[in-house]
């Protein structure tokens, strides 16, 4: 008898292979996004606690010399944070567009997975019919040689 083949089977293989690279893909880039936005939370607390520092300055008495200096590393701050910001939504867009695609993956394997149950009932269920059909028949001949030898002819 011959064994069950998935007709679809090695593109199944290649979607669920290319569905676990995508996965470590994902992985990898909300890791990414995890740490820039690690570092672009680092960089908004330092910006707030400069200003708070300088509001304390302000307030006890400061030269114009820290004041310039302030402003210098206020705006060099300011500069990072808004690039940092940049490099967040690019490696967000980038997760996202990871995420599209193992969704679209997930689909598909699904799709062919289903296929595969399908395929497989349908092959059980002729499986099924072709060992009743050989037991009928057997079932026929027995009957058969057993009628002929009760009656006496062969």
């Amino acid at each position: 008898m011959a064994k069950f083949k998935f007709s679809l089977d090695a593109l199944l293989r290649v979607k669920q292979l290319k569905k676990k690279q995508t996965e470590g893909e994902y992985a990898k880039a909300q890791r990414e996004l995890d740490m820039q936005r690690a570092v672009l939370s680092k960089l908004i607390d330092e910006y707030r606690s400069l200003t708070s520092d300088m509001r304390q300055l302000t307030a006890k008495g400061t030269t114009a010399r820290h004041m310039k200096l302030y402003a210098s590393y206020s705006g060099l701050l300011q500069k990072r944070i808004k690039f940092q910001e940049q490099v967040v939504a690019e490696a967000s867009n980038n997760l996202d567009s990871i995420k599209v695609r193992l969704i679209g993956l997930v689909r598909e394997v699904n799709v062919l997975s289903e296929m595969k149950e399908r395929q497989y009932y349908q092959y059980l269920l002729e499986t099924e019919k072709r060992h009743q059909k050989v037991v009928d028949e057997y079932a026929g001949y027995k009957i058969y040689r057993q009628g002929g030898q009760i009656n006496g002819k062969e």
